[in-house]
């Protein structure tokens, strides 16, 4: 009798991305790993110090790249949004230390004026997610959370605007990975 092989790997277009951005943005001496089989579910990055053994866990979330409407951009400012939804256990049974949510905002070239998608990152500890849910009285809809996500590139602001205004931009792209990279020292 034969064995039957198939295609295991978890890898996917959105966790890959930000492998590529934390390879730019973590110390010389973390590695990014990837889970080889789709049994973690919860789990689509490893962060490792080589020197150190010190680990961080992701989960990733993508978005897709919207275009905005005249009137967010009147009332938002330059860039666009992200858009994610997730059954709340996602979060609050993660065993993830840090979920990173992947938000591609349109953004026009200064130089050549041709507009662009730009990946951009909002990089948050699980228990912080979880804070922000409860503390904010996170509106939810049959147990699900919807979160709209406003990345300005130019002011480097980023917020939530589903329900009224929560304040992102301190886990945004540098400013996220400079908590991260804090976790390893």
């Amino acid at each position: 009798m034969s064995k039957a092989y198939k295609n295991f790997w978890s890898l996917n277009v959105d966790e890959a991305v930000v492998a590529g951005i934390l390879r730019d943005e973590t110390e010389k001496n973390i590695e990014v790993l990837f889970p080889l089989n789709a049994q973690m579910k919860a789990l689509d990055l490893f962060l490792i110090n080589i020197k150190t053994n010190k680990s961080v866990s992701v989960q990733v979330k993508g978005s897709r790249a919207y275009e905005p409407k005249k009137s967010e951009v009147d009332k938002y400012g330059h860039g666009s949004a992200g858009w994610f939804y997730f059954n709340k256990k996602v979060i609050h049974n993660s065993c993830a230390d840090y979920f990173i949510f992947l938000i591609y905002v349109l953004e026009q070239s200064k130089k050549t004026g041709r507009r662009l998608i730009v990946p951009h990152t909002i990089t948050i500890p699980t228990k912080e997610l979880v804070d922000f849910c409860g503390k904010n009285k996170k509106s939810m809809k049959n147990d699900t959370y919807s979160f709209f996500v406003w990345i300005n590139p130019v002011t480097k602001e980023a917020f939530d605007f589903k329900d009224k205004l929560y304040y992102l931009s301190e886990f945004l792209d540098k400013k996220g990975f400079e908590k991260l990279n804090n976790k390893f020292k």
